[in-house]
């Protein structure tokens, strides 16, 4: 049968093309059109990706996001947000919780203090969360509960974590074993002493990649930590290093990094 309208396409061929489209655009075009399309899109097999981005200021309707955020959470694979703070309120009162059970990645940006936190406290209920990526205003005492958050995310293999400050001298203790992430792929995007650094490690024993922007030394005459290994930890970039050649050569040894 030869197809001489959209509406002969089938409901795969409409996915398809939903997939090149965030789930904003996807629902503000087709979600009023008829009951076929209602069904489609409120259908447990049609998954999207939402973006909120400075971006799209002009064209938001903040009721549809909202909408999707709330009805709609279940499809939702991906998210990322980028707003001004004064856009970011309605995430203050945003639960998040396991039912949404497809989300994989989430981008976070310019959120203050307190709702970030709320957040990043509810995302260790997402079973399916892989990928995190913040970028964040943060000070070193708000930096360092965030990273304890992040660290006990139950399924995150990719993290990448922004900000203007250092985490500070009170980070965390070396962890136990029973303390381990399962980040396997780390970005610092940030400055980080030898010791920070270190205390990180000792968290993620899966690790095998590393970026980090800038490594510094330590904070007045502090005693290196090196009392866990990372073997896993096959790559390790550093934009700017601030230490000694013979601390970074002691890192090296003492971890028994195999690096390639």
């Amino acid at each position: 049968m030869s197809i001489t309208i959209i509406e002969d396409f089938s409901n795969e061929i409409f996915y398809e093309i939903f997939e090149y489209l965030d789930g904003f655009k996807t629902f503000k075009a087709f979600s009023n059109l008829n009951h076929r399309f209602t069904q489609l899109l409120n259908s447990s097999s049609f998954l999207f990706n939402l973006d909120l981005l400075c971006s799209k200021l002009i064209e938001l309707n903040m009721n549809i996001y909202e909408q999707l955020l709330l009805n709609n959470k279940h499809q939702i694979l991906s998210f990322r947000i980028c707003l001004p703070r004064e856009k970011c309120e309605f995430f203050s009162s945003l639960s998040i919780d396991s039912s949404f059970n497809h989300l994989e990645s989430v981008f976070l940006n310019s959120f203050s203090p307190a709702i970030l936190m709320s957040l990043l406290t509810n995302l260790s209920c997402l079973p399916r969360l892989f990928s995190l990526t913040i970028d964040t205003e943060l000070l070193s005492t708000d930096l360092s509960e965030a990273y304890r958050l992040i660290l006990v995310l139950p399924k995150l293999k990719y993290a990448t974590i922004s900000a203007f400050s250092s985490i500070g001298p009170k980070l965390l203790p070396i962890a136990t074993d029973e303390q381990t992430s399962t980040i396997e792929h780390l970005i610092i995007n940030h400055d980080c002493t030898l010791n920070e650094l270190c205390i990180l490690l000792s968290y993620t024993p899966k690790l095998y990649r590393l970026n980090l922007l800038a490594l510094t030394e330590n904070y007045s005459h502090h005693e290196l930590i090196f009392s866990f290994s990372c073997p896993n930890l096959t790559y390790l970039a550093i934009e700017m290093a601030y230490i000694r050649f013979d601390e970074f050569e002691m890192f090296i040894t003492k971890t028994k990094c195999n690096l390639k």
